[in-house]
């Protein structure tokens, strides 16, 4: 009877203790279980502030690339011919610490520009100077008038001013844009070109210059009439 009691006791006590010993596991795997929540929680919200930072970031880059696009848009110093300038404007991506390189690059571009719609204007010149006349020049006056306009337009180059000079702040790489605006005296240039037609000996006699003049004149009110439309209609 005793045995039985015993034994009895015994099998009692291993139940409190598997009892316990599931209790224990439960409560840990409980414990795992909210610790895993914590470590989800936490994780969630750490990738949350960072796409907000990128996000951030990423406006932040936006915003700075819609400015140099508005920018480059508007064109800083863009001026347009009047009775007695031609402007030329150009820009450049430089690198900020760079700044003389970028001087001269961008000026050169400028000077580029002039040299387009200085010789664009003497051929312009020189179609209605011949349309005006009304004998038809022989094939040395009109070859003679047109290739002066080479070394007419060669020298004006070197008597460009510069008027603007613009730049971007730099971006995340260190380039900015670099914006000029360089200037030719249109009365200069006729002058130049008047000079340069009137030394030759076999045309000072058929060379007519006042009627260069009045082309000249003709020519240059159109262009800015037309540059000028073309800015009103870019605004629109």
């Amino acid at each position: 009877m005793l045995a039985m009691l015993a034994l009895a006791g015994c099998r009692s006590n291993k139940q409190a203790t598997n009892s316990e010993i599931e209790r224990l596991n439960q409560e840990t795997e409980l414990i795992q279980a909210r610790q895993r929540n914590e470590d989800a929680k936490a994780q969630a919200e750490q990738a949350q502030r960072q796409r907000e930072a990128n996000a951030a970031v990423g406006e932040e880059i936006a915003q700075r690339q819609a400015a140099r696009a508005a920018e480059a848009t508007e064109m800083p110093c863009q001026m347009y011919d009047d009775d007695e300038w031609f402007y030329a404007t150009a820009m450049r991506q430089v690198k900020a610490n760079s700044i003389n390189t970028a001087v001269t690059a961008t000026l050169r571009a400028a000077q580029q520009q002039m040299r387009q719609k200085l010789s664009a204007q003497y051929r312009a010149v020189t179609r209605d100077y011949f349309d005006q006349m009304d004998t038809e020049e022989g094939s040395y006056e009109r070859s003679h008038i047109e290739s002066a306009g080479d070394l007419v337009v060669r020298a004006m180059i070197n008597e460009t001013y510069e008027v603007c000079r613009k730049t971007t702040d730099p971006d995340e790489n260190g380039n900015m844009i670099m914006y000029m605006t360089i200037k030719a005296s249109k009365k200069k240039f006729i002058d130049n070109a008047v000079k340069e037609l009137t030394e030759d000996k076999e045309l000072e006699v058929r060379f007519n210059e006042k009627q260069f003049r009045d082309s000249a004149f003709k020519v240059f009110e159109e262009s800015n009439n037309k540059e000028y439309n073309e800015f009103k209609e870019n605004q629109q």
